[in-house]
């Protein structure tokens, strides 16, 4: 042998003899398995118990210690699962006094726990609906959480490996501190129109429809809306709404399958969409519907003022047209140079004609009706092509003579977003006059005027 070959063969030995006592005391030093279990007493965790949970508005949450014989000598997974069947057993065995089974639906608890490596103690988040708590209010909610297949040897604790929370609502929550979802007019039958924020429209009327959340305002949530006939159905036959006629959900009004709640508000509201040909057939009747909350989120319904009976008062709630009703009618300029664009076009019903007008400075178009009459609304539709020529500054006039007049509303810098737009103007009038004419003292930006349709309103 080379003497170039000793020292590395001397290295080479020497590496092999560290070698194997760094072996030796890596396996001196390797960890035992530990036992696992849900830390309880006497299989039971009680909530609350000292300050073992934390309440919000809308969740429960409540943090299962899993504790482990030592520290965990590598990372090892296990499985998390509820038992149903233990709770329902256990209730009929009356063993746990006044308790029902926390349904699934109510909860989120994880399906599998990773506990790292030299840890001792590990926790389990379990989230619980506060809805839970409310709908059982009185009684207790029970629950059976258990751990299984422990992975990398370890072992599970023979009666620590399941334990039955059991959570106590009347020390959660006082019952004043339920939140009632309901209407928020219920409890008789509500007449409509009960204020003055409908919407009347020629062809259907808005109704805001407005719901109640007591208590503390939280996360948003949802609640269904439906028609409830049967309800209003009753009332009719026992004579409490007698002479009513039952509106029907499609044919005669709509309404959204689902109300949405945003956070930290107390009221929403829908709207219940009216149409007018239902209220004009019934006129002379007393129209009813009903409408019923269920299935909310989050919170609970309140089983008295979860459906409301509404009465419709036809004669308050038609808007009716009357532009062309026993009417003269005459404008202070008229298009001489295109017989399809004369100043008749802009009360005939159409959107797709209109009035042109050159050489534009002001001009009116004025109504002429046989007897007084009362209006507080009017529409104005934009013409099919040029916005330069759209109406910008106008006031409606009523006159008793023709003569001497009362500008009823005033409008200025109006400006229509796209073509054949009807925008409909309300102003407060409860006089009646026989003369009323639409004054156009300026347009956007033109020497012609256009515009499609000009429409009085009659309001209750």
């Amino acid at each position: 042998m080379s003497r170039n070959m000793l020292p590395v063969l001397l290295l080479l030995l020497l590496s092999g003899i560290l070698s194997c006592k760094k072996d030796d005391k890596f396996q001196d030093e390797q960890l035992s398995p530990v036992n696992v279990s849900i830390q309880s007493t006497n299989g039971r965790i009680a909530v609350p118990s000292g300050n073992n949970y934390i309440k919000t508005t809308d969740y429960l949450n409540i943090p299962v210690k899993i504790v482990l014989s030592a520290a965990a000598p590598k990372i090892f997974t296990m499985d998390v699962q509820v038992n149903n069947d233990t709770i329902m057993h256990m209730i009929e065995q009356q063993q746990l006094g006044d308790a029902v089974l926390l349904e699934d639906v109510y909860y989120q608890l994880p399906k599998t726990a990773e506990i790292r490596f030299g840890i001792d103690t590990f926790t389990l988040p379990l989230q619980i609906s506060m809805q839970a708590v409310e709908r059982y209010y009185g009684k207790t909610l029970a629950l059976a959480v258990g751990l299984s297949d422990v992975g990398k040897g370890n072992t599970l604790d023979a009666k620590g490996k399941m334990a039955i929370l059991l959570i106590n609502t009347t020390e959660i929550i006082r019952q004043e501190d339920i939140h009632y979802i309901s209407f928020t007019a219920a409890g008789s039958v509500l007449q409509q129109p009960s204020g003055t924020d409908h919407t009347l429209g020629t062809n259907e009327v808005v109704l805001p429809v407005s719901v109640t959340l007591g208590g503390v305002a939280g996360g948003a949530f949802t609640v269904n809306v439906s028609a409830s006939p049967d309800t209003a159905q009753k009332l009719i036959d026992n004579g409490t709404l007698s002479g009513s006629v039952l509106l029907k959900e499609g044919d005669d009004y709509s309404i959204p399958s689902t109300l949405t709640f945003p956070a930290n508000t107390n009221t929403a509201r829908f709207n219940l969409v009216v149409k007018t040909d239902a209220l004009k057939r019934n006129a002379q009747n007393k129209p009813v519907l009903a409408l019923s909350l269920s299935s909310p989120t989050r919170h609970l319904l309140d089983a008295e003022r979860s459906a409301i009976v509404m009465a419709l008062d036809p004669s308050r709630l038609i808007e009716t047209d009357i532009t062309n009703t026993n009417i003269s009618y005459k404008t202070q300029y008229e298009n001489t140079s295109n017989a399809n664009e004369t100043s008749g076009k802009l009360i005939d019903n159409n959107i797709n004609s209109k009035f042109l007008l050159f050489n534009f400075s002001t001009v009116w178009a004025q109504l002429e009706f046989a007897t007084p009459q009362t209006t507080g609304a009017y529409t104005m539709t934009s013409a099919n092509d040029a916005p330069e020529r759209d109406p910008k500054n106008w006031t409606l006039e009523g006159s008793d003579n023709g003569t001497d007049w009362t500008v009823l509303d005033t409008q200025t810098d109006q400006s229509f977003g796209s073509r054949f737009l009807t925008v409909k103007y309300t102003f407060n009038n409860q006089v009646a006059f026989k003369f009323y004419r639409l004054n156009v003292s300026a347009v956007k930006n033109s020497t012609l005027f256009q515009l499609a349709e000009w429409r009085l309103l009659k309001r209750p």
